[in-house]
This record gives structure tokens, C-alpha cells and sequence, in this order.
């Protein structure tokens, strides 16, 4: 069973690989995040268990979530290849440029 907050799955995250050379109008997948969460930028990475500074927007895709989501992450929770649980509370930002930005 999969661990819902806020009808958000927290559980079976994980990074979308290719994406680094990826940008949108945003400047920055960071600024993306901040221009539609409306949330000021967290101390923390947002993956369970890390407590380094969030550093990046990064691409995490989820089976049970439609589309790429970014979330605020610490470059090296940004490299795992596992899967991974989310933070209860972490904010998701469609990466979809044409939903978004663009």
C-alpha cells in the first residue's frame, strides 16, 4: 500500500535520467519550482532521510503520478538511481513546459 499525504504518494520516486541538459524560460529548474509552487525555496533536500541543503530542481517521475514532477533536491539525491520516498509536506511542480512556463 502506498503512503498517500495529502494525496501525494510519497513512496516509489525516482530520478528521470537525460535531463540534464533540459531548461525551460524559468532560467532554472530551481527558479521553476520556486515561479509555481509560490513557496520560497527549502533549506532541505526533499528526499526522506537527507538532510543536505537542496541544491537542484530535479526530475523524479512516480508509476501511480501522471508526468515528470520537480522537487527540491541535494545533487546527490539528484544522481540515485534507486527508488526513493519523498519528505511528508514535499511540494510537486509538473515539469511540463506547456502546462507551465511555456
Amino acid at each position: 500500500r502506498k503512503k498517500r499525504m495529502n494525496n501525494i504518494i510519497t513512496t516509489g520516486w525516482k530520478n528521470k535520467s537525460g535531463t540534464k541538459d533540459r531548461q525551460c524560460k524559468c532560467g532554472s529548474w530551481k527558479i521553476h519550482w520556486m515561479n509555481y509552487s509560490g513557496q520560497k525555496w527549502p533549506e532541505k533536500c526533499s528526499v526522506q532521510g537527507c538532510s543536505n541543503a537542496a541544491e537542484v530542481g530535479a526530475h523524479v517521475y512516480n508509476n501511480e503520478v501522471a508526468g515528470e514532477q520537480i522537487i527540491p533536491a541535494c545533487k546527490a539525491c539528484n544522481q540515485r538511481t534507486d527508488s526513493f520516498s519523498l519528505k511528508y509536506g514535499t511540494t510537486l511542480v509538473s515539469a511540463n513546459k506547456q502546462k507551465t512556463c511555456e
